[in-house]
C-alpha cells in the first residue's frame, strides 16, 4: 500500500543530515574547482596566444576516454597513505603525506574526472564570444587582466553557471568516487548511502527510492537554473557577422600556460594510465622501484582470457554496448526527423520526452529501471538479462544522441525528399535512401560515442548486474573491493586500449560531420 512513512524515517535521521552536509560539500567543492579549472584551459586554448593549444586541448580531452572507476582506482594506488608512490616522493621531500581516503581526497579525484566536461562547455562558450567588446576595450587602453575580468568573464558567466550546475549533478550522482575513496574513509554521501541501504538484508528499497527522489528533485532544480541562467538578459553575444575570438598576448607568461596544460596532463592522463600499467605487469602490486622490474609479466592479461567470469564481463560489456549503441541510434535518427522534417502533432512533446533523460543521474536510472523490471507486469522476465542493462544504457544514451543527429538532419534540404517522393519512392525508400547516406557521418558518430558511454558505464550497471550478467566496469569494482589490484590494473588497462580505438573512429567520423545542404 502506498505510504510516505520512508520520507519522514529516512529524511528526519541523523545519518541523513551527515550526508546531507558531506554530499553538498563534496558537489560544491568539485564544482568551483573543475569549473575553475576547465574554464581557465579553455580560455587559454581559445582567448590567448600560448604555445601549444593542440597539446592543451588534447591535455583537456583525453581524460575523458579512462573510465571514472579507472580514474579513482588509479590515484588509490597513486595516493594510498603508506604505499602510495606520490605520497613517498612527498614524505621523501619533507612534505606531509596527502590521504586520498577523505573528502578532499574524493574531491580531488572527481575533480580531475569531470574537467574535460567543463572544458567542453568552457571552448563552446569562448568560441561564441563577439570579440568586438575585447578589441573595444584594448583599443581604449584597458589592460588584458582588466578586460578578461570586467569583459570576457561577465559575458561567459551563464556558461560557467550552467557549467557549474551540471558539474554538480555529475559529482552528487557519480558512484565509483564515493564508493572506492568515500566509504573506506568513513565519508558517506547520497550514493554510497543509497548502495548500502540496497546491500542489506533484505534491501531498504524504501530509503533507496527516498534519496533517489531527492536526487532527481535536485537535478531538476539544477536543470530549470541552468536553463534561466542561459536564456536570461544578456547571454547573446553571438551577432550575424562572421567572427573569431580575439587573441590576448601574453607576453612572458604564455609559457605558463602551456606549463599548466603541461602539469594538467601529468596529472590527469599521465600519472594515472602510468601507474595502471605498471601495477596491470605485475604478479601483486608493489610500488614502482627497479627491483620490481624484476617481476613484470603478461600474466595478469592472460588471467584475464582463462577466468570465465572476467572473460564473459568483457564479452557482455561489448555485446550491451554494441546493442545499445544500434537500437539508440536507430530511435533517435526517427525521432530527428520527425522533429526536424514533419509537421506532425505532438512532435516537440517527442523531443522533450527523449531529452528529458539528461536531468535525472545515472544512479537514479538504474534504481529506477530495477524497481521497473522488478515490479511490471510484463510477460517477459527481463531481470538477471542483458536486456535490462540495455535498456538502462539507451535511456542514459538517448539524449546525447539526438544532438548529434539533429543538426545533421537539419542540414538536409527539403528537395531532396520531395524528389524521391516526385519518384514514387514511398517514405521508407526515401528514408533509407536519402537520409541515412546523407546522415551517415553523424549516425556513427552517434553510435561510437552511445557505444563509449555504455562500456564505462558503472552508476546504473552496479544496480542491474547479476550473476552471469556482470559488465567489466562492475567487474572492476568487484575485483578491486576483494584486493585483486593487479587483475583490475589489467582490466583497465584493456578497457583503456579499446576506447582509445572507439575514441580515435569517433575523431576520424566527426571530423566529415555535417552535410553542406544542397537547398
Amino acid at each position: 500500500y502506498w505510504t510516505f512513512s520512508h520520507y519522514g524515517t529516512t529524511l528526519g535521521s541523523a545519518t541523513f543530515r551527515t550526508v546531507l552536509v558531506n554530499s553538498f560539500g563534496y558537489g560544491a567543492a568539485v564544482t568551483v574547482l573543475s569549473t575553475a579549472v576547465g574554464f581557465g584551459l579553455a580560455w587559454l586554448v581559445v582567448c590567448t596566444n600560448t604555445p601549444g593549444k593542440a597539446f592543451a586541448s588534447t591535455a583537456a580531452l583525453v581524460p575523458l576516454i579512462i573510465p571514472g572507476i579507472l580514474n579513482t582506482v588509479a590515484w588509490a594506488l597513486l595516493l594510498s597513505p603508506h604505499t602510495g608512490p606520490v605520497n613517498r616522493v612527498l614524505r621523501d621531500t619533507g612534505l606531509p603525506a596527502f590521504n586520498v581516503y577523505s573528502l578532499a581526497g574524493m574531491v580531488w579525484v572527481q575533480t580531475i574526472h569531470v574537467v574535460p566536461l567543463a572544458y567542453l562547455m568552457g571552448i563552446a562558450a569562448f568560441r561564441s564570444t563577439d570579440p568586438s567588446f575585447g578589441e573595444a576595450a584594448l583599443a581604449a587602453g584597458v589592460p588584458p587582466r582588466r578586460m578578461m575580468r570586467k569583459i570576457t568573464l561577465r559575458l561567459a558567466r551563464p556558461a560557467i553557471l550552467a557549467a557549474a550546475l551540471l558539474m554538480f549533478i555529475q559529482t552528487i550522482s557519480a558512484f565509483d568516487v564515493p564508493e572506492l575513496i568515500g566509504v573506506p574513509g568513513r565519508t558517506m554521501v547520497f550514493v554510497s548511502l543509497m548502495y548500502q541501504a540496497l546491500e542489506n538484508f533484505p534491501p531498504d528499497y524504501g530509503t533507496v527510492g527516498v534519496l533517489g527522489m531527492f536526487i532527481v528533485a535536485i537535478a531538476a532544480l539544477a536543470l530549470w537554473l541552468s536553463r534561466r541562467v542561459s536564456r536570461g538578459p544578456g547571454t547573446q553575444t553571438v551577432t550575424g557577422k562572421g567572427f573569431r575570438p580575439s587573441v590576448i598576448d601574453l607576453g612572458r607568461w604564455r609559457w605558463a600556460g602551456l606549463a599548466a596544460a603541461i602539469a594538467f596532463f601529468i596529472v590527469a592522463v599521465a600519472l594515472p594510465l602510468l601507474i595502471l600499467i605498471w601495477s596491470s605487469l605485475l604478479p601483486g602490486y608493489e610500488q614502482p622501484s627497479l627491483a620490481a622490474l624484476h617481476h613484470i609479466g603478461l600474466s595478469n592479461f592472460r588471467a584475464i582470457w582463462v577466468n570465465p567470469s572476467l572473460a564473459r564481463a568483457v564479452r557482455n560489456s561489448i555485446v550491451t554496448a554494441v546493442a545499445a549503441a544500434l537500437i539508440v541510434t536507430a530511435l533517435t535518427s526517427v525521432v530527428a526527423y520527425i522533429t526536424v522534417k514533419t509537421r506532425i502533432f505532438g512532435r516537440g512533446l517527442l523531443d522533450t520526452l527523449a531529452t528529458v533523460p539528461i536531468a535525472v543521474p545515472s544512479i537514479v536510472v538504474g534504481v529506477g529501471t530495477l524497481y521497473w523490471y522488478l515490479v511490471a507486469p510484463l510477460p517477459v522476465h527481463l531481470y538477471g538479462t542483458l536486456w535490462i542493462l540495455i535498456a538502462a544504457y539507451v535511456t542514459i544514451s538517448l539524449p546525447y544522441s539526438l544532438r548529434y543527429l539533429t543538426p545533421g538532419m537539419a542540414q538536409i534540404s527539403d528537395e531532396l525528399e520531395e524528389a524521391a517522393t516526385m519518384s514514387g519512392a514511398s517514405w521508407a525508400r526515401s528514408f533509407r535512401s536519402v537520409f541515412l547516406p546523407l546522415l551517415m557521418p553523424s549516425l556513427l558518430a552517434a553510435f561510437l560515442y552511445t557505444m563509449i558511454v555504455s562500456f564505462r558505464e558503472i552508476s546504473a550497471a552496479v544496480f542491474l548486474v547479476s550473476d552471469g550478467t556482470e559488465v567489466a566496469s562492475v567487474s572492476i569494482f568487484q575485483y578491486w573491493s576483494n584486493g585483486a589490484y593487479p587483475t583490475v590494473a589489467a582490466l583497465g588497462v584493456l578497457m583503456v586500449v579499446f576506447l582509445s580505438v572507439i575514441a580515435a573512429l569517433v575523431r576520424l567520423v566527426t571530423r566529415k560531420f555535417g552535410v553542406r545542404s544542397t537547398g
